[in-house]
């Protein structure tokens, strides 16, 4: 029984709530509770607000039947809550009716979700055996949808990141404040309302853009904190706040039309906090902080996670086996058990969905004894399904390419280049270099000499992303002026996305968002730590949140502008990446790089006959050059076709060399044409 204010509950019977907090329609959702007899409780009510799958919402009071005993000076009750057919949940409050008629109600509250489609344990996912693959006996679920083969073309396409949370709302009515997250709009630190349809009712945004490919922050239901989807407390359902399965399911078949491939971000370092471990006033081995009367927390899903064997403790210091951040609770990567559960859980939803790759977030805390046995496990899995270039992406921030390149054993199909991004980025505007790191990076002059197992170019390349600074915001931080800054943008983006690596764009970037990485005071000890929600602008209208960097939100913003000069140029430059082969596989020479600031690059192949030409000027002054000879060795040219030109700038042949005119900071590509491809 657990007890506070004048209220008790039964809280650990099972198929009771609040112990089950996860319900079919079928099910009956059972709550006993009892009240103080010193209050005179007349009789029990539940104070509730109902909201079910097809945007029906209900609020009241349901009054309890009397159990007829008193236990321990508390009078008991017990009420079945009426059923939700179409999935969707409660939130509830115990309360009472005294004597003489007055109401009361508890200052706190629970929450139950119904759901018919998420299993609760991993032996309610069916696995099968499905046949050989590479020699060894593959087992696993059979699809609930029709599978898409995966593209082949992943390295033309151009990437675009989402928190789901802060991207879209939906047109319909979707209940978001359903769940354990909180929802407050105005509260940075909250839920905002974005949603998985919202997503999907921006898809013709987002190919109207030129994206290719979209990474879905995680969808699992999560704690209070969690907006964000990195704190899961049930690894098998979709957060109701943010729809349903069979919303997860439309966007991807949606996306599929457009020819945009779903990339889903998933967790299998850690779930949310909520183990006491002994030196926290837990027991020997730890104990789950809802046993403990913990209200602020709920028994995590699936039901096989209910061990607190299953993870370790806070004497595990290192990397890769300690709590991350401090608080969320590691899984024993290194054991049999973890490694099938959450690699089944990993198969489950790509059965479910038809999704075209993983995002792994933090894969550096996860160890290669874990890593080897999932990519290999997944990628034999995919390729029964008929999708041979599923991607399984890594998150590995590491600051340098030894750190990542120690993961090759694991054998990804990608990793997030953050040695590169911190050389091409952080590190040039630390040194106000601002735009030598980026013309390097495209020249290609910054690939380690070390091999990554899927090689240098299959990396993933950003400019920013919700951990990181807006690109935006520190080029507005050096250049008070936003024109002046948006040249530096207009660069920087040239240099992403015509670069050697896959290219990849965070919510936003298109409409100059230009948040940064804030501060955040603790409650408990007022200690002062750096926060990322200010990176977490919402993009649809939210006049209520006031973020501290940019203009967002202000009446002056649009959202979804598709008339915005980033969006234009960043849509013309995904065009040019996704036409033109030589931009992903070709070889990078720098033919000439002056004191004025004049880089001139050529782009080659020998299966392609038209090489490009791209003059850059990265100084502070108009650059007008004649005569740049372009080497016999590469053939002679006719003329030149203009792809592409940021913030003024141009070219053209001339009988004795090409001739650039660039105004600073500019950037220009065009295709060479031979005598038989005068333009």
């Amino acid at each position: 029984m657990r007890y506070f204010e004048e209220y008790c509950e039964v809280h650990l019977e099972p198929n009771i709530a609040p112990f089950t907090w996860v319900f079919r329609s079928d099910e009956k959702i059972c709550i006993k509770f009892g009240i103080s007899l010193s209050k005179d409780p007349d009789c029990g009510q539940i104070a509730y607000e109902l909201n079910d799958g097809q945007g029906y919402c209900d609020s009241g009071r349901i009054t309890a039947h009397t159990e007829g005993i008193v236990e321990n000076g508390f009078k008991m009750f017990s009420l079945t809550l009426p059923p939700i057919s179409s999935g969707g949940g409660y939130r509830y409050s115990l309360g009472y009716v005294d004597m003489l008629g007055s109401e009361h109600t508890s200052v706190r509250s629970r929450f139950l979700l119904v759901c018919d489609k998420s299993p609760r344990s991993m032996a309610e996912i069916q696995s099968v055996f499905l046949g050989f693959v590479n020699n060894q006996p593959l087992y696993g679920p059979i699809p609930r949808v029709e599978m898409t083969s995966s593209p082949e073309d992943w390295d033309a396409r151009l990437f675009y990141s989402i928190i789901i949370d802060r991207f879209a709302r939906s047109d319909n009515s979707d209940r978001t404040d359903l769940g354990a997250v909180r929802y407050n709009p105005s509260d940075p630190y909250a839920s905002h309302g974005g949603t998985i349809r919202g997503v999907t009712e921006q898809i013709e945004y987002l190919k109207s853009l030129g994206i290719r490919a979209i990474i879905l922050s995680p969808v699992y239901v999560n704690a209070a904190d969690g907006y964000h989807g990195y704190h899961p407390i049930h690894l098998l359902m979709v957060d109701p706040r943010l729809g349903t399965l069979m919303c997860l399911r439309e966007l991807v078949a949606k996306a599929h039309e457009a020819d945009i491939a779903v990339i889903l971000d998933v967790v299998n370092n850690h779930i949310t906090d909520s183990i006491n471990w002994e030196q926290y006033g837990g027991p020997t081995g730890g104990e789950f902080k809802y046993l403990q009367g913990d209200d602020t927390t709920v028994m995590p899903f699936p039901i096989e996670a209910r061990n607190t064997s299953l993870f370790h403790g806070p004497e595990y210091t290192d990397m890769v086996n300690q709590r991350l951040f401090g608080f969320l609770e590691d899984w024993r990567t290194e054991t049999s058990y973890v490694r099938e559960l959450l690699i089944g859980h990993l198969k489950y939803w790509i059965a479910e969905t038809d999704i075209d790759g993983f995002r792994y977030d933090s894969a550096r805390h996860v160890g290669v004894d874990f890593w080897k046995p999932c990519v290999e496990e997944i990628s034999r899995y995919t390729t029964y399904l008929g999708k041979k270039q599923f991607l399984q992406i890594a998150e590995h921030a590491g600051s340098t390419h030894e750190e990542l390149i120690a993961y090759n054993d694991a054998k990804f199909s990608n990793m997030i280049d953050y040695p590169t991004y911190y050389t091409a980025v952080k590190y040039s505007l630390a040194d106000q270099s601002w735009l030598g790191g980026l013309a390097d990076y495209f020249c290609g002059i910054l690939a380690p000499s070390h091999s990554y197992y899927a090689g240098w170019r299959n990396n993933i390349m950003f400019l920013e992303n919700q951990d990181t600074t807006r690109i935006f915001h520190e080029f507005l931080s050096r250049i008070p002026s936003q024109d002046d800054a948006r040249v530096y943008l207009h660069f920087a983006l040239a240099c992403l996305i015509l670069g050697p690596q896959i290219p990849s764009i965070y919510q936003g970037t298109e409409q100059e968002f230009s948040g940064a990485l804030g501060m955040h005071q603790r409650e408990n000890t007022g200690e002062w730590i750096g926060h990322d929600c200010y990176v977490r602008e919402d993009m649809f209208e939210n006049p209520a949140c006031v973020w501290q960097f940019g203009p967002i939100n202000r009446k002056s913003f649009q959202p979804y502008n598709k008339n915005h000069p980033t969006f234009i140029l960043i849509q013309q430059l995904a065009e040019i990446r996704f036409q033109n082969k030589l931009i992903q596989s070709g070889t990078r020479t720098l033919l000439s790089s002056r004191k004025n600031g004049l880089w001139c690059v050529l782009i080659h192949s020998m299966a392609v006959d038209q090489p490009l030409f791209i003059a850059m000027n990265l100084g502070p002054r108009p650059v007008f050059e004649q005569a740049l000879k372009i080497p016999n060795l590469y053939g002679e040219f006719s003329g030149v076709d203009l792809l592409i030109a940021t913030s003024g700038g141009a070219f053209h042949l001339v009988e004795d060399g090409m001739r650039v005119r660039l105004a600073p900071f500019t950037f220009v590509l065009g295709r060479l044409l031979r005598d038989d491809n005068k333009s």
